[in-house]
């Protein structure tokens, strides 16, 4: 993955996490200026991007028996312990109970694969001309 794309997937996550927080009653965003709010919003973009890189794959390996029990359901709650670590590192980014992690994490997830979708031509699971000829 080029440098360039890892930055729009960072701009499209904080995308994602700003209009949850306009959508949303549970997850708040404070700041005295918009270019404050935008610097929180960027910061728990980054910390997401990389709690989901660096801690999430740990933690659904340890979670893989439970997961497999609930047929993948399990992975919402991870993906909202993993929004609970970034609410706990980013100051002036507060979110409110476990129902606003979950609602929290359930649209950016959805808002971030629509925007990947849209803007990165991603599509996990497509087959390509070269693998429907084999």
């Amino acid at each position: 993955m080029g440098f360039l794309k890892l930055i729009l997937r960072w701009v499209l996550i904080t995308f994602a996490i700003t209009i949850t927080s306009y959508i949303l009653p549970f997850i708040e965003i404070s700041g005295e200026t918009v270019f404050k709010k935008a610097g929180i919003a960027f910061l728990a973009g980054l910390i997401l991007g990389l709690v989901n890189i660096l801690i999430r794959p740990i933690i659904k390996l340890l979670a893989m028996p439970i997961n497999i029990l609930t047929l993948g359901l399990f992975n919402l709650i991870i993906n909202t312990g993993m929004l609970w670590i970034v609410d706990y590192f980013v100051g002036n980014f507060r979110i409110f109970g476990f129902w606003g992690y979950f609602w929290s994490s359930i649209l950016i997830s959805t808002i971030n694969v629509l925007l990947t979708r849209i803007f990165l031509n991603e599509k996990k699971y497509e087959k390509t001309e070269q693998n429907k000829e084999e």
